[in-house]
């Protein structure tokens, strides 16, 4: 493995967003970023004892994913090309006792023997590539894979009328067609296995295989959508709280004192009980999670 530094990104590199990354991921997701992991994870179809690279790995949360699926027989290996992510990635790494390799890198020259990768991981990142950029990642991409191995390009797909989800609303840095990426993928002799929507906002994925590459004439591929995430169980409580947080506040508005006074003690009680009782679902249904985890 080449362990020399990496030369500059050719690439829009993230740097200073590395130290909120993770909490404006948890926002745009909504408490979500778990189960898009492991849905990602699915996607790629990673196994036990299988060696994953995950390219543009950010903070490396997908890549602590991608190892406990591998398992102890199997390795992970991520790299970005922004020093700080990698600091970040390593330090989460370590405080959760997950062995993963980091590396800073750049997409376009994967520091990685020929044929030494099951999987490649690459998660919002296609984007930030120019075109050529693109294209030379493809190449890696098939240089890195053992015959056999996939590849899952998941990037925002460009919304309808200019309009879209809450997360590539508030990510402005752009979007790549799918039918792009597609066509990027095809070009670097990758054969398409499957594509299709993620089931949050506008993310779309794409996963590849480095076997016998699509012909001219060859069946469209089949999209498949993936199903909308559930909504968080604490949005509901959140909800029931913001009501009873605005009853209180027409109380203490409208109310002459003595029933102020009553109103007041009420509408406390129910935001202390909606709060009492979320927190003791939560509870509860962590140590469930606690208990199946043991038992599996």
């Amino acid at each position: 493995m080449d362990m020399s530094p990496a030369p500059p990104a050719k690439s829009l590199v993230l740097h200073s967003a590395a130290r909120h990354y993770d909490l404006l991921a948890w926002l745009l997701t909504m408490g979500r970023e778990k189960a898009l992991r492991e849905r990602l994870v699915d996607l790629a179809r990673v196994a036990p004892g299988e060696v994953v690279l995950d390219v543009g790995c950010g903070t490396g949360s997908l890549a602590i994913a991608a190892k406990r699926r591998v398992g102890r027989d199997g390795s992970v290996h991520g790299i970005d090309a922004s020093p700080e992510m990698i600091a970040q990635a390593r330090s989460k790494s370590v405080d959760t006792g997950i062995d993963i390799v980091w590396e800073v890198g750049r997409a376009e020259a994967l520091p990685y023997p020929d044929g030494s990768v099951d999987v490649v991981l690459s998660t919002l990142m296609m984007h930030h590539l120019p075109r050529a950029v693109r294209e030379a990642f493809g190449a890696e991409i098939r240089r890195v894979l053992k015959h056999g191995g996939r590849a899952l390009v998941v990037d925002f797909e460009p919304p309808a009328k200019k309009r879209g989800g809450l997360i590539s609303r508030i990510h402005r840095h752009g979007h790549v067609p799918a039918a792009e990426i597609v066509d990027t993928l095809r070009r670097a002799e990758l054969a398409v296995i499957e594509i299709g929507s993620v089931g949050v906002s506008d993310l779309h994925f794409a996963l590849v295989g480095r076997s016998q590459p699509d012909v001219d004439g060859a069946p469209p591929v089949a999209y498949r959508a993936m199903p909308a995430l559930p909504r968080p169980r604490w949005m509901l409580a959140t909800a029931v709280l913001a009501v009873a947080l605005a009853v209180h506040a027409v109380l203490l508005l409208r109310l002459p004192s003595r029933a102020l006074a009553v109103g007041s003690v009420a509408a406390s009680v129910v935001v202390v009980l909606i709060v009492a009782h979320a927190g003791a679902v939560g509870g509860i249904h962590a140590l469930l999670g606690k208990h199946r985890a043991k038992r599996h």
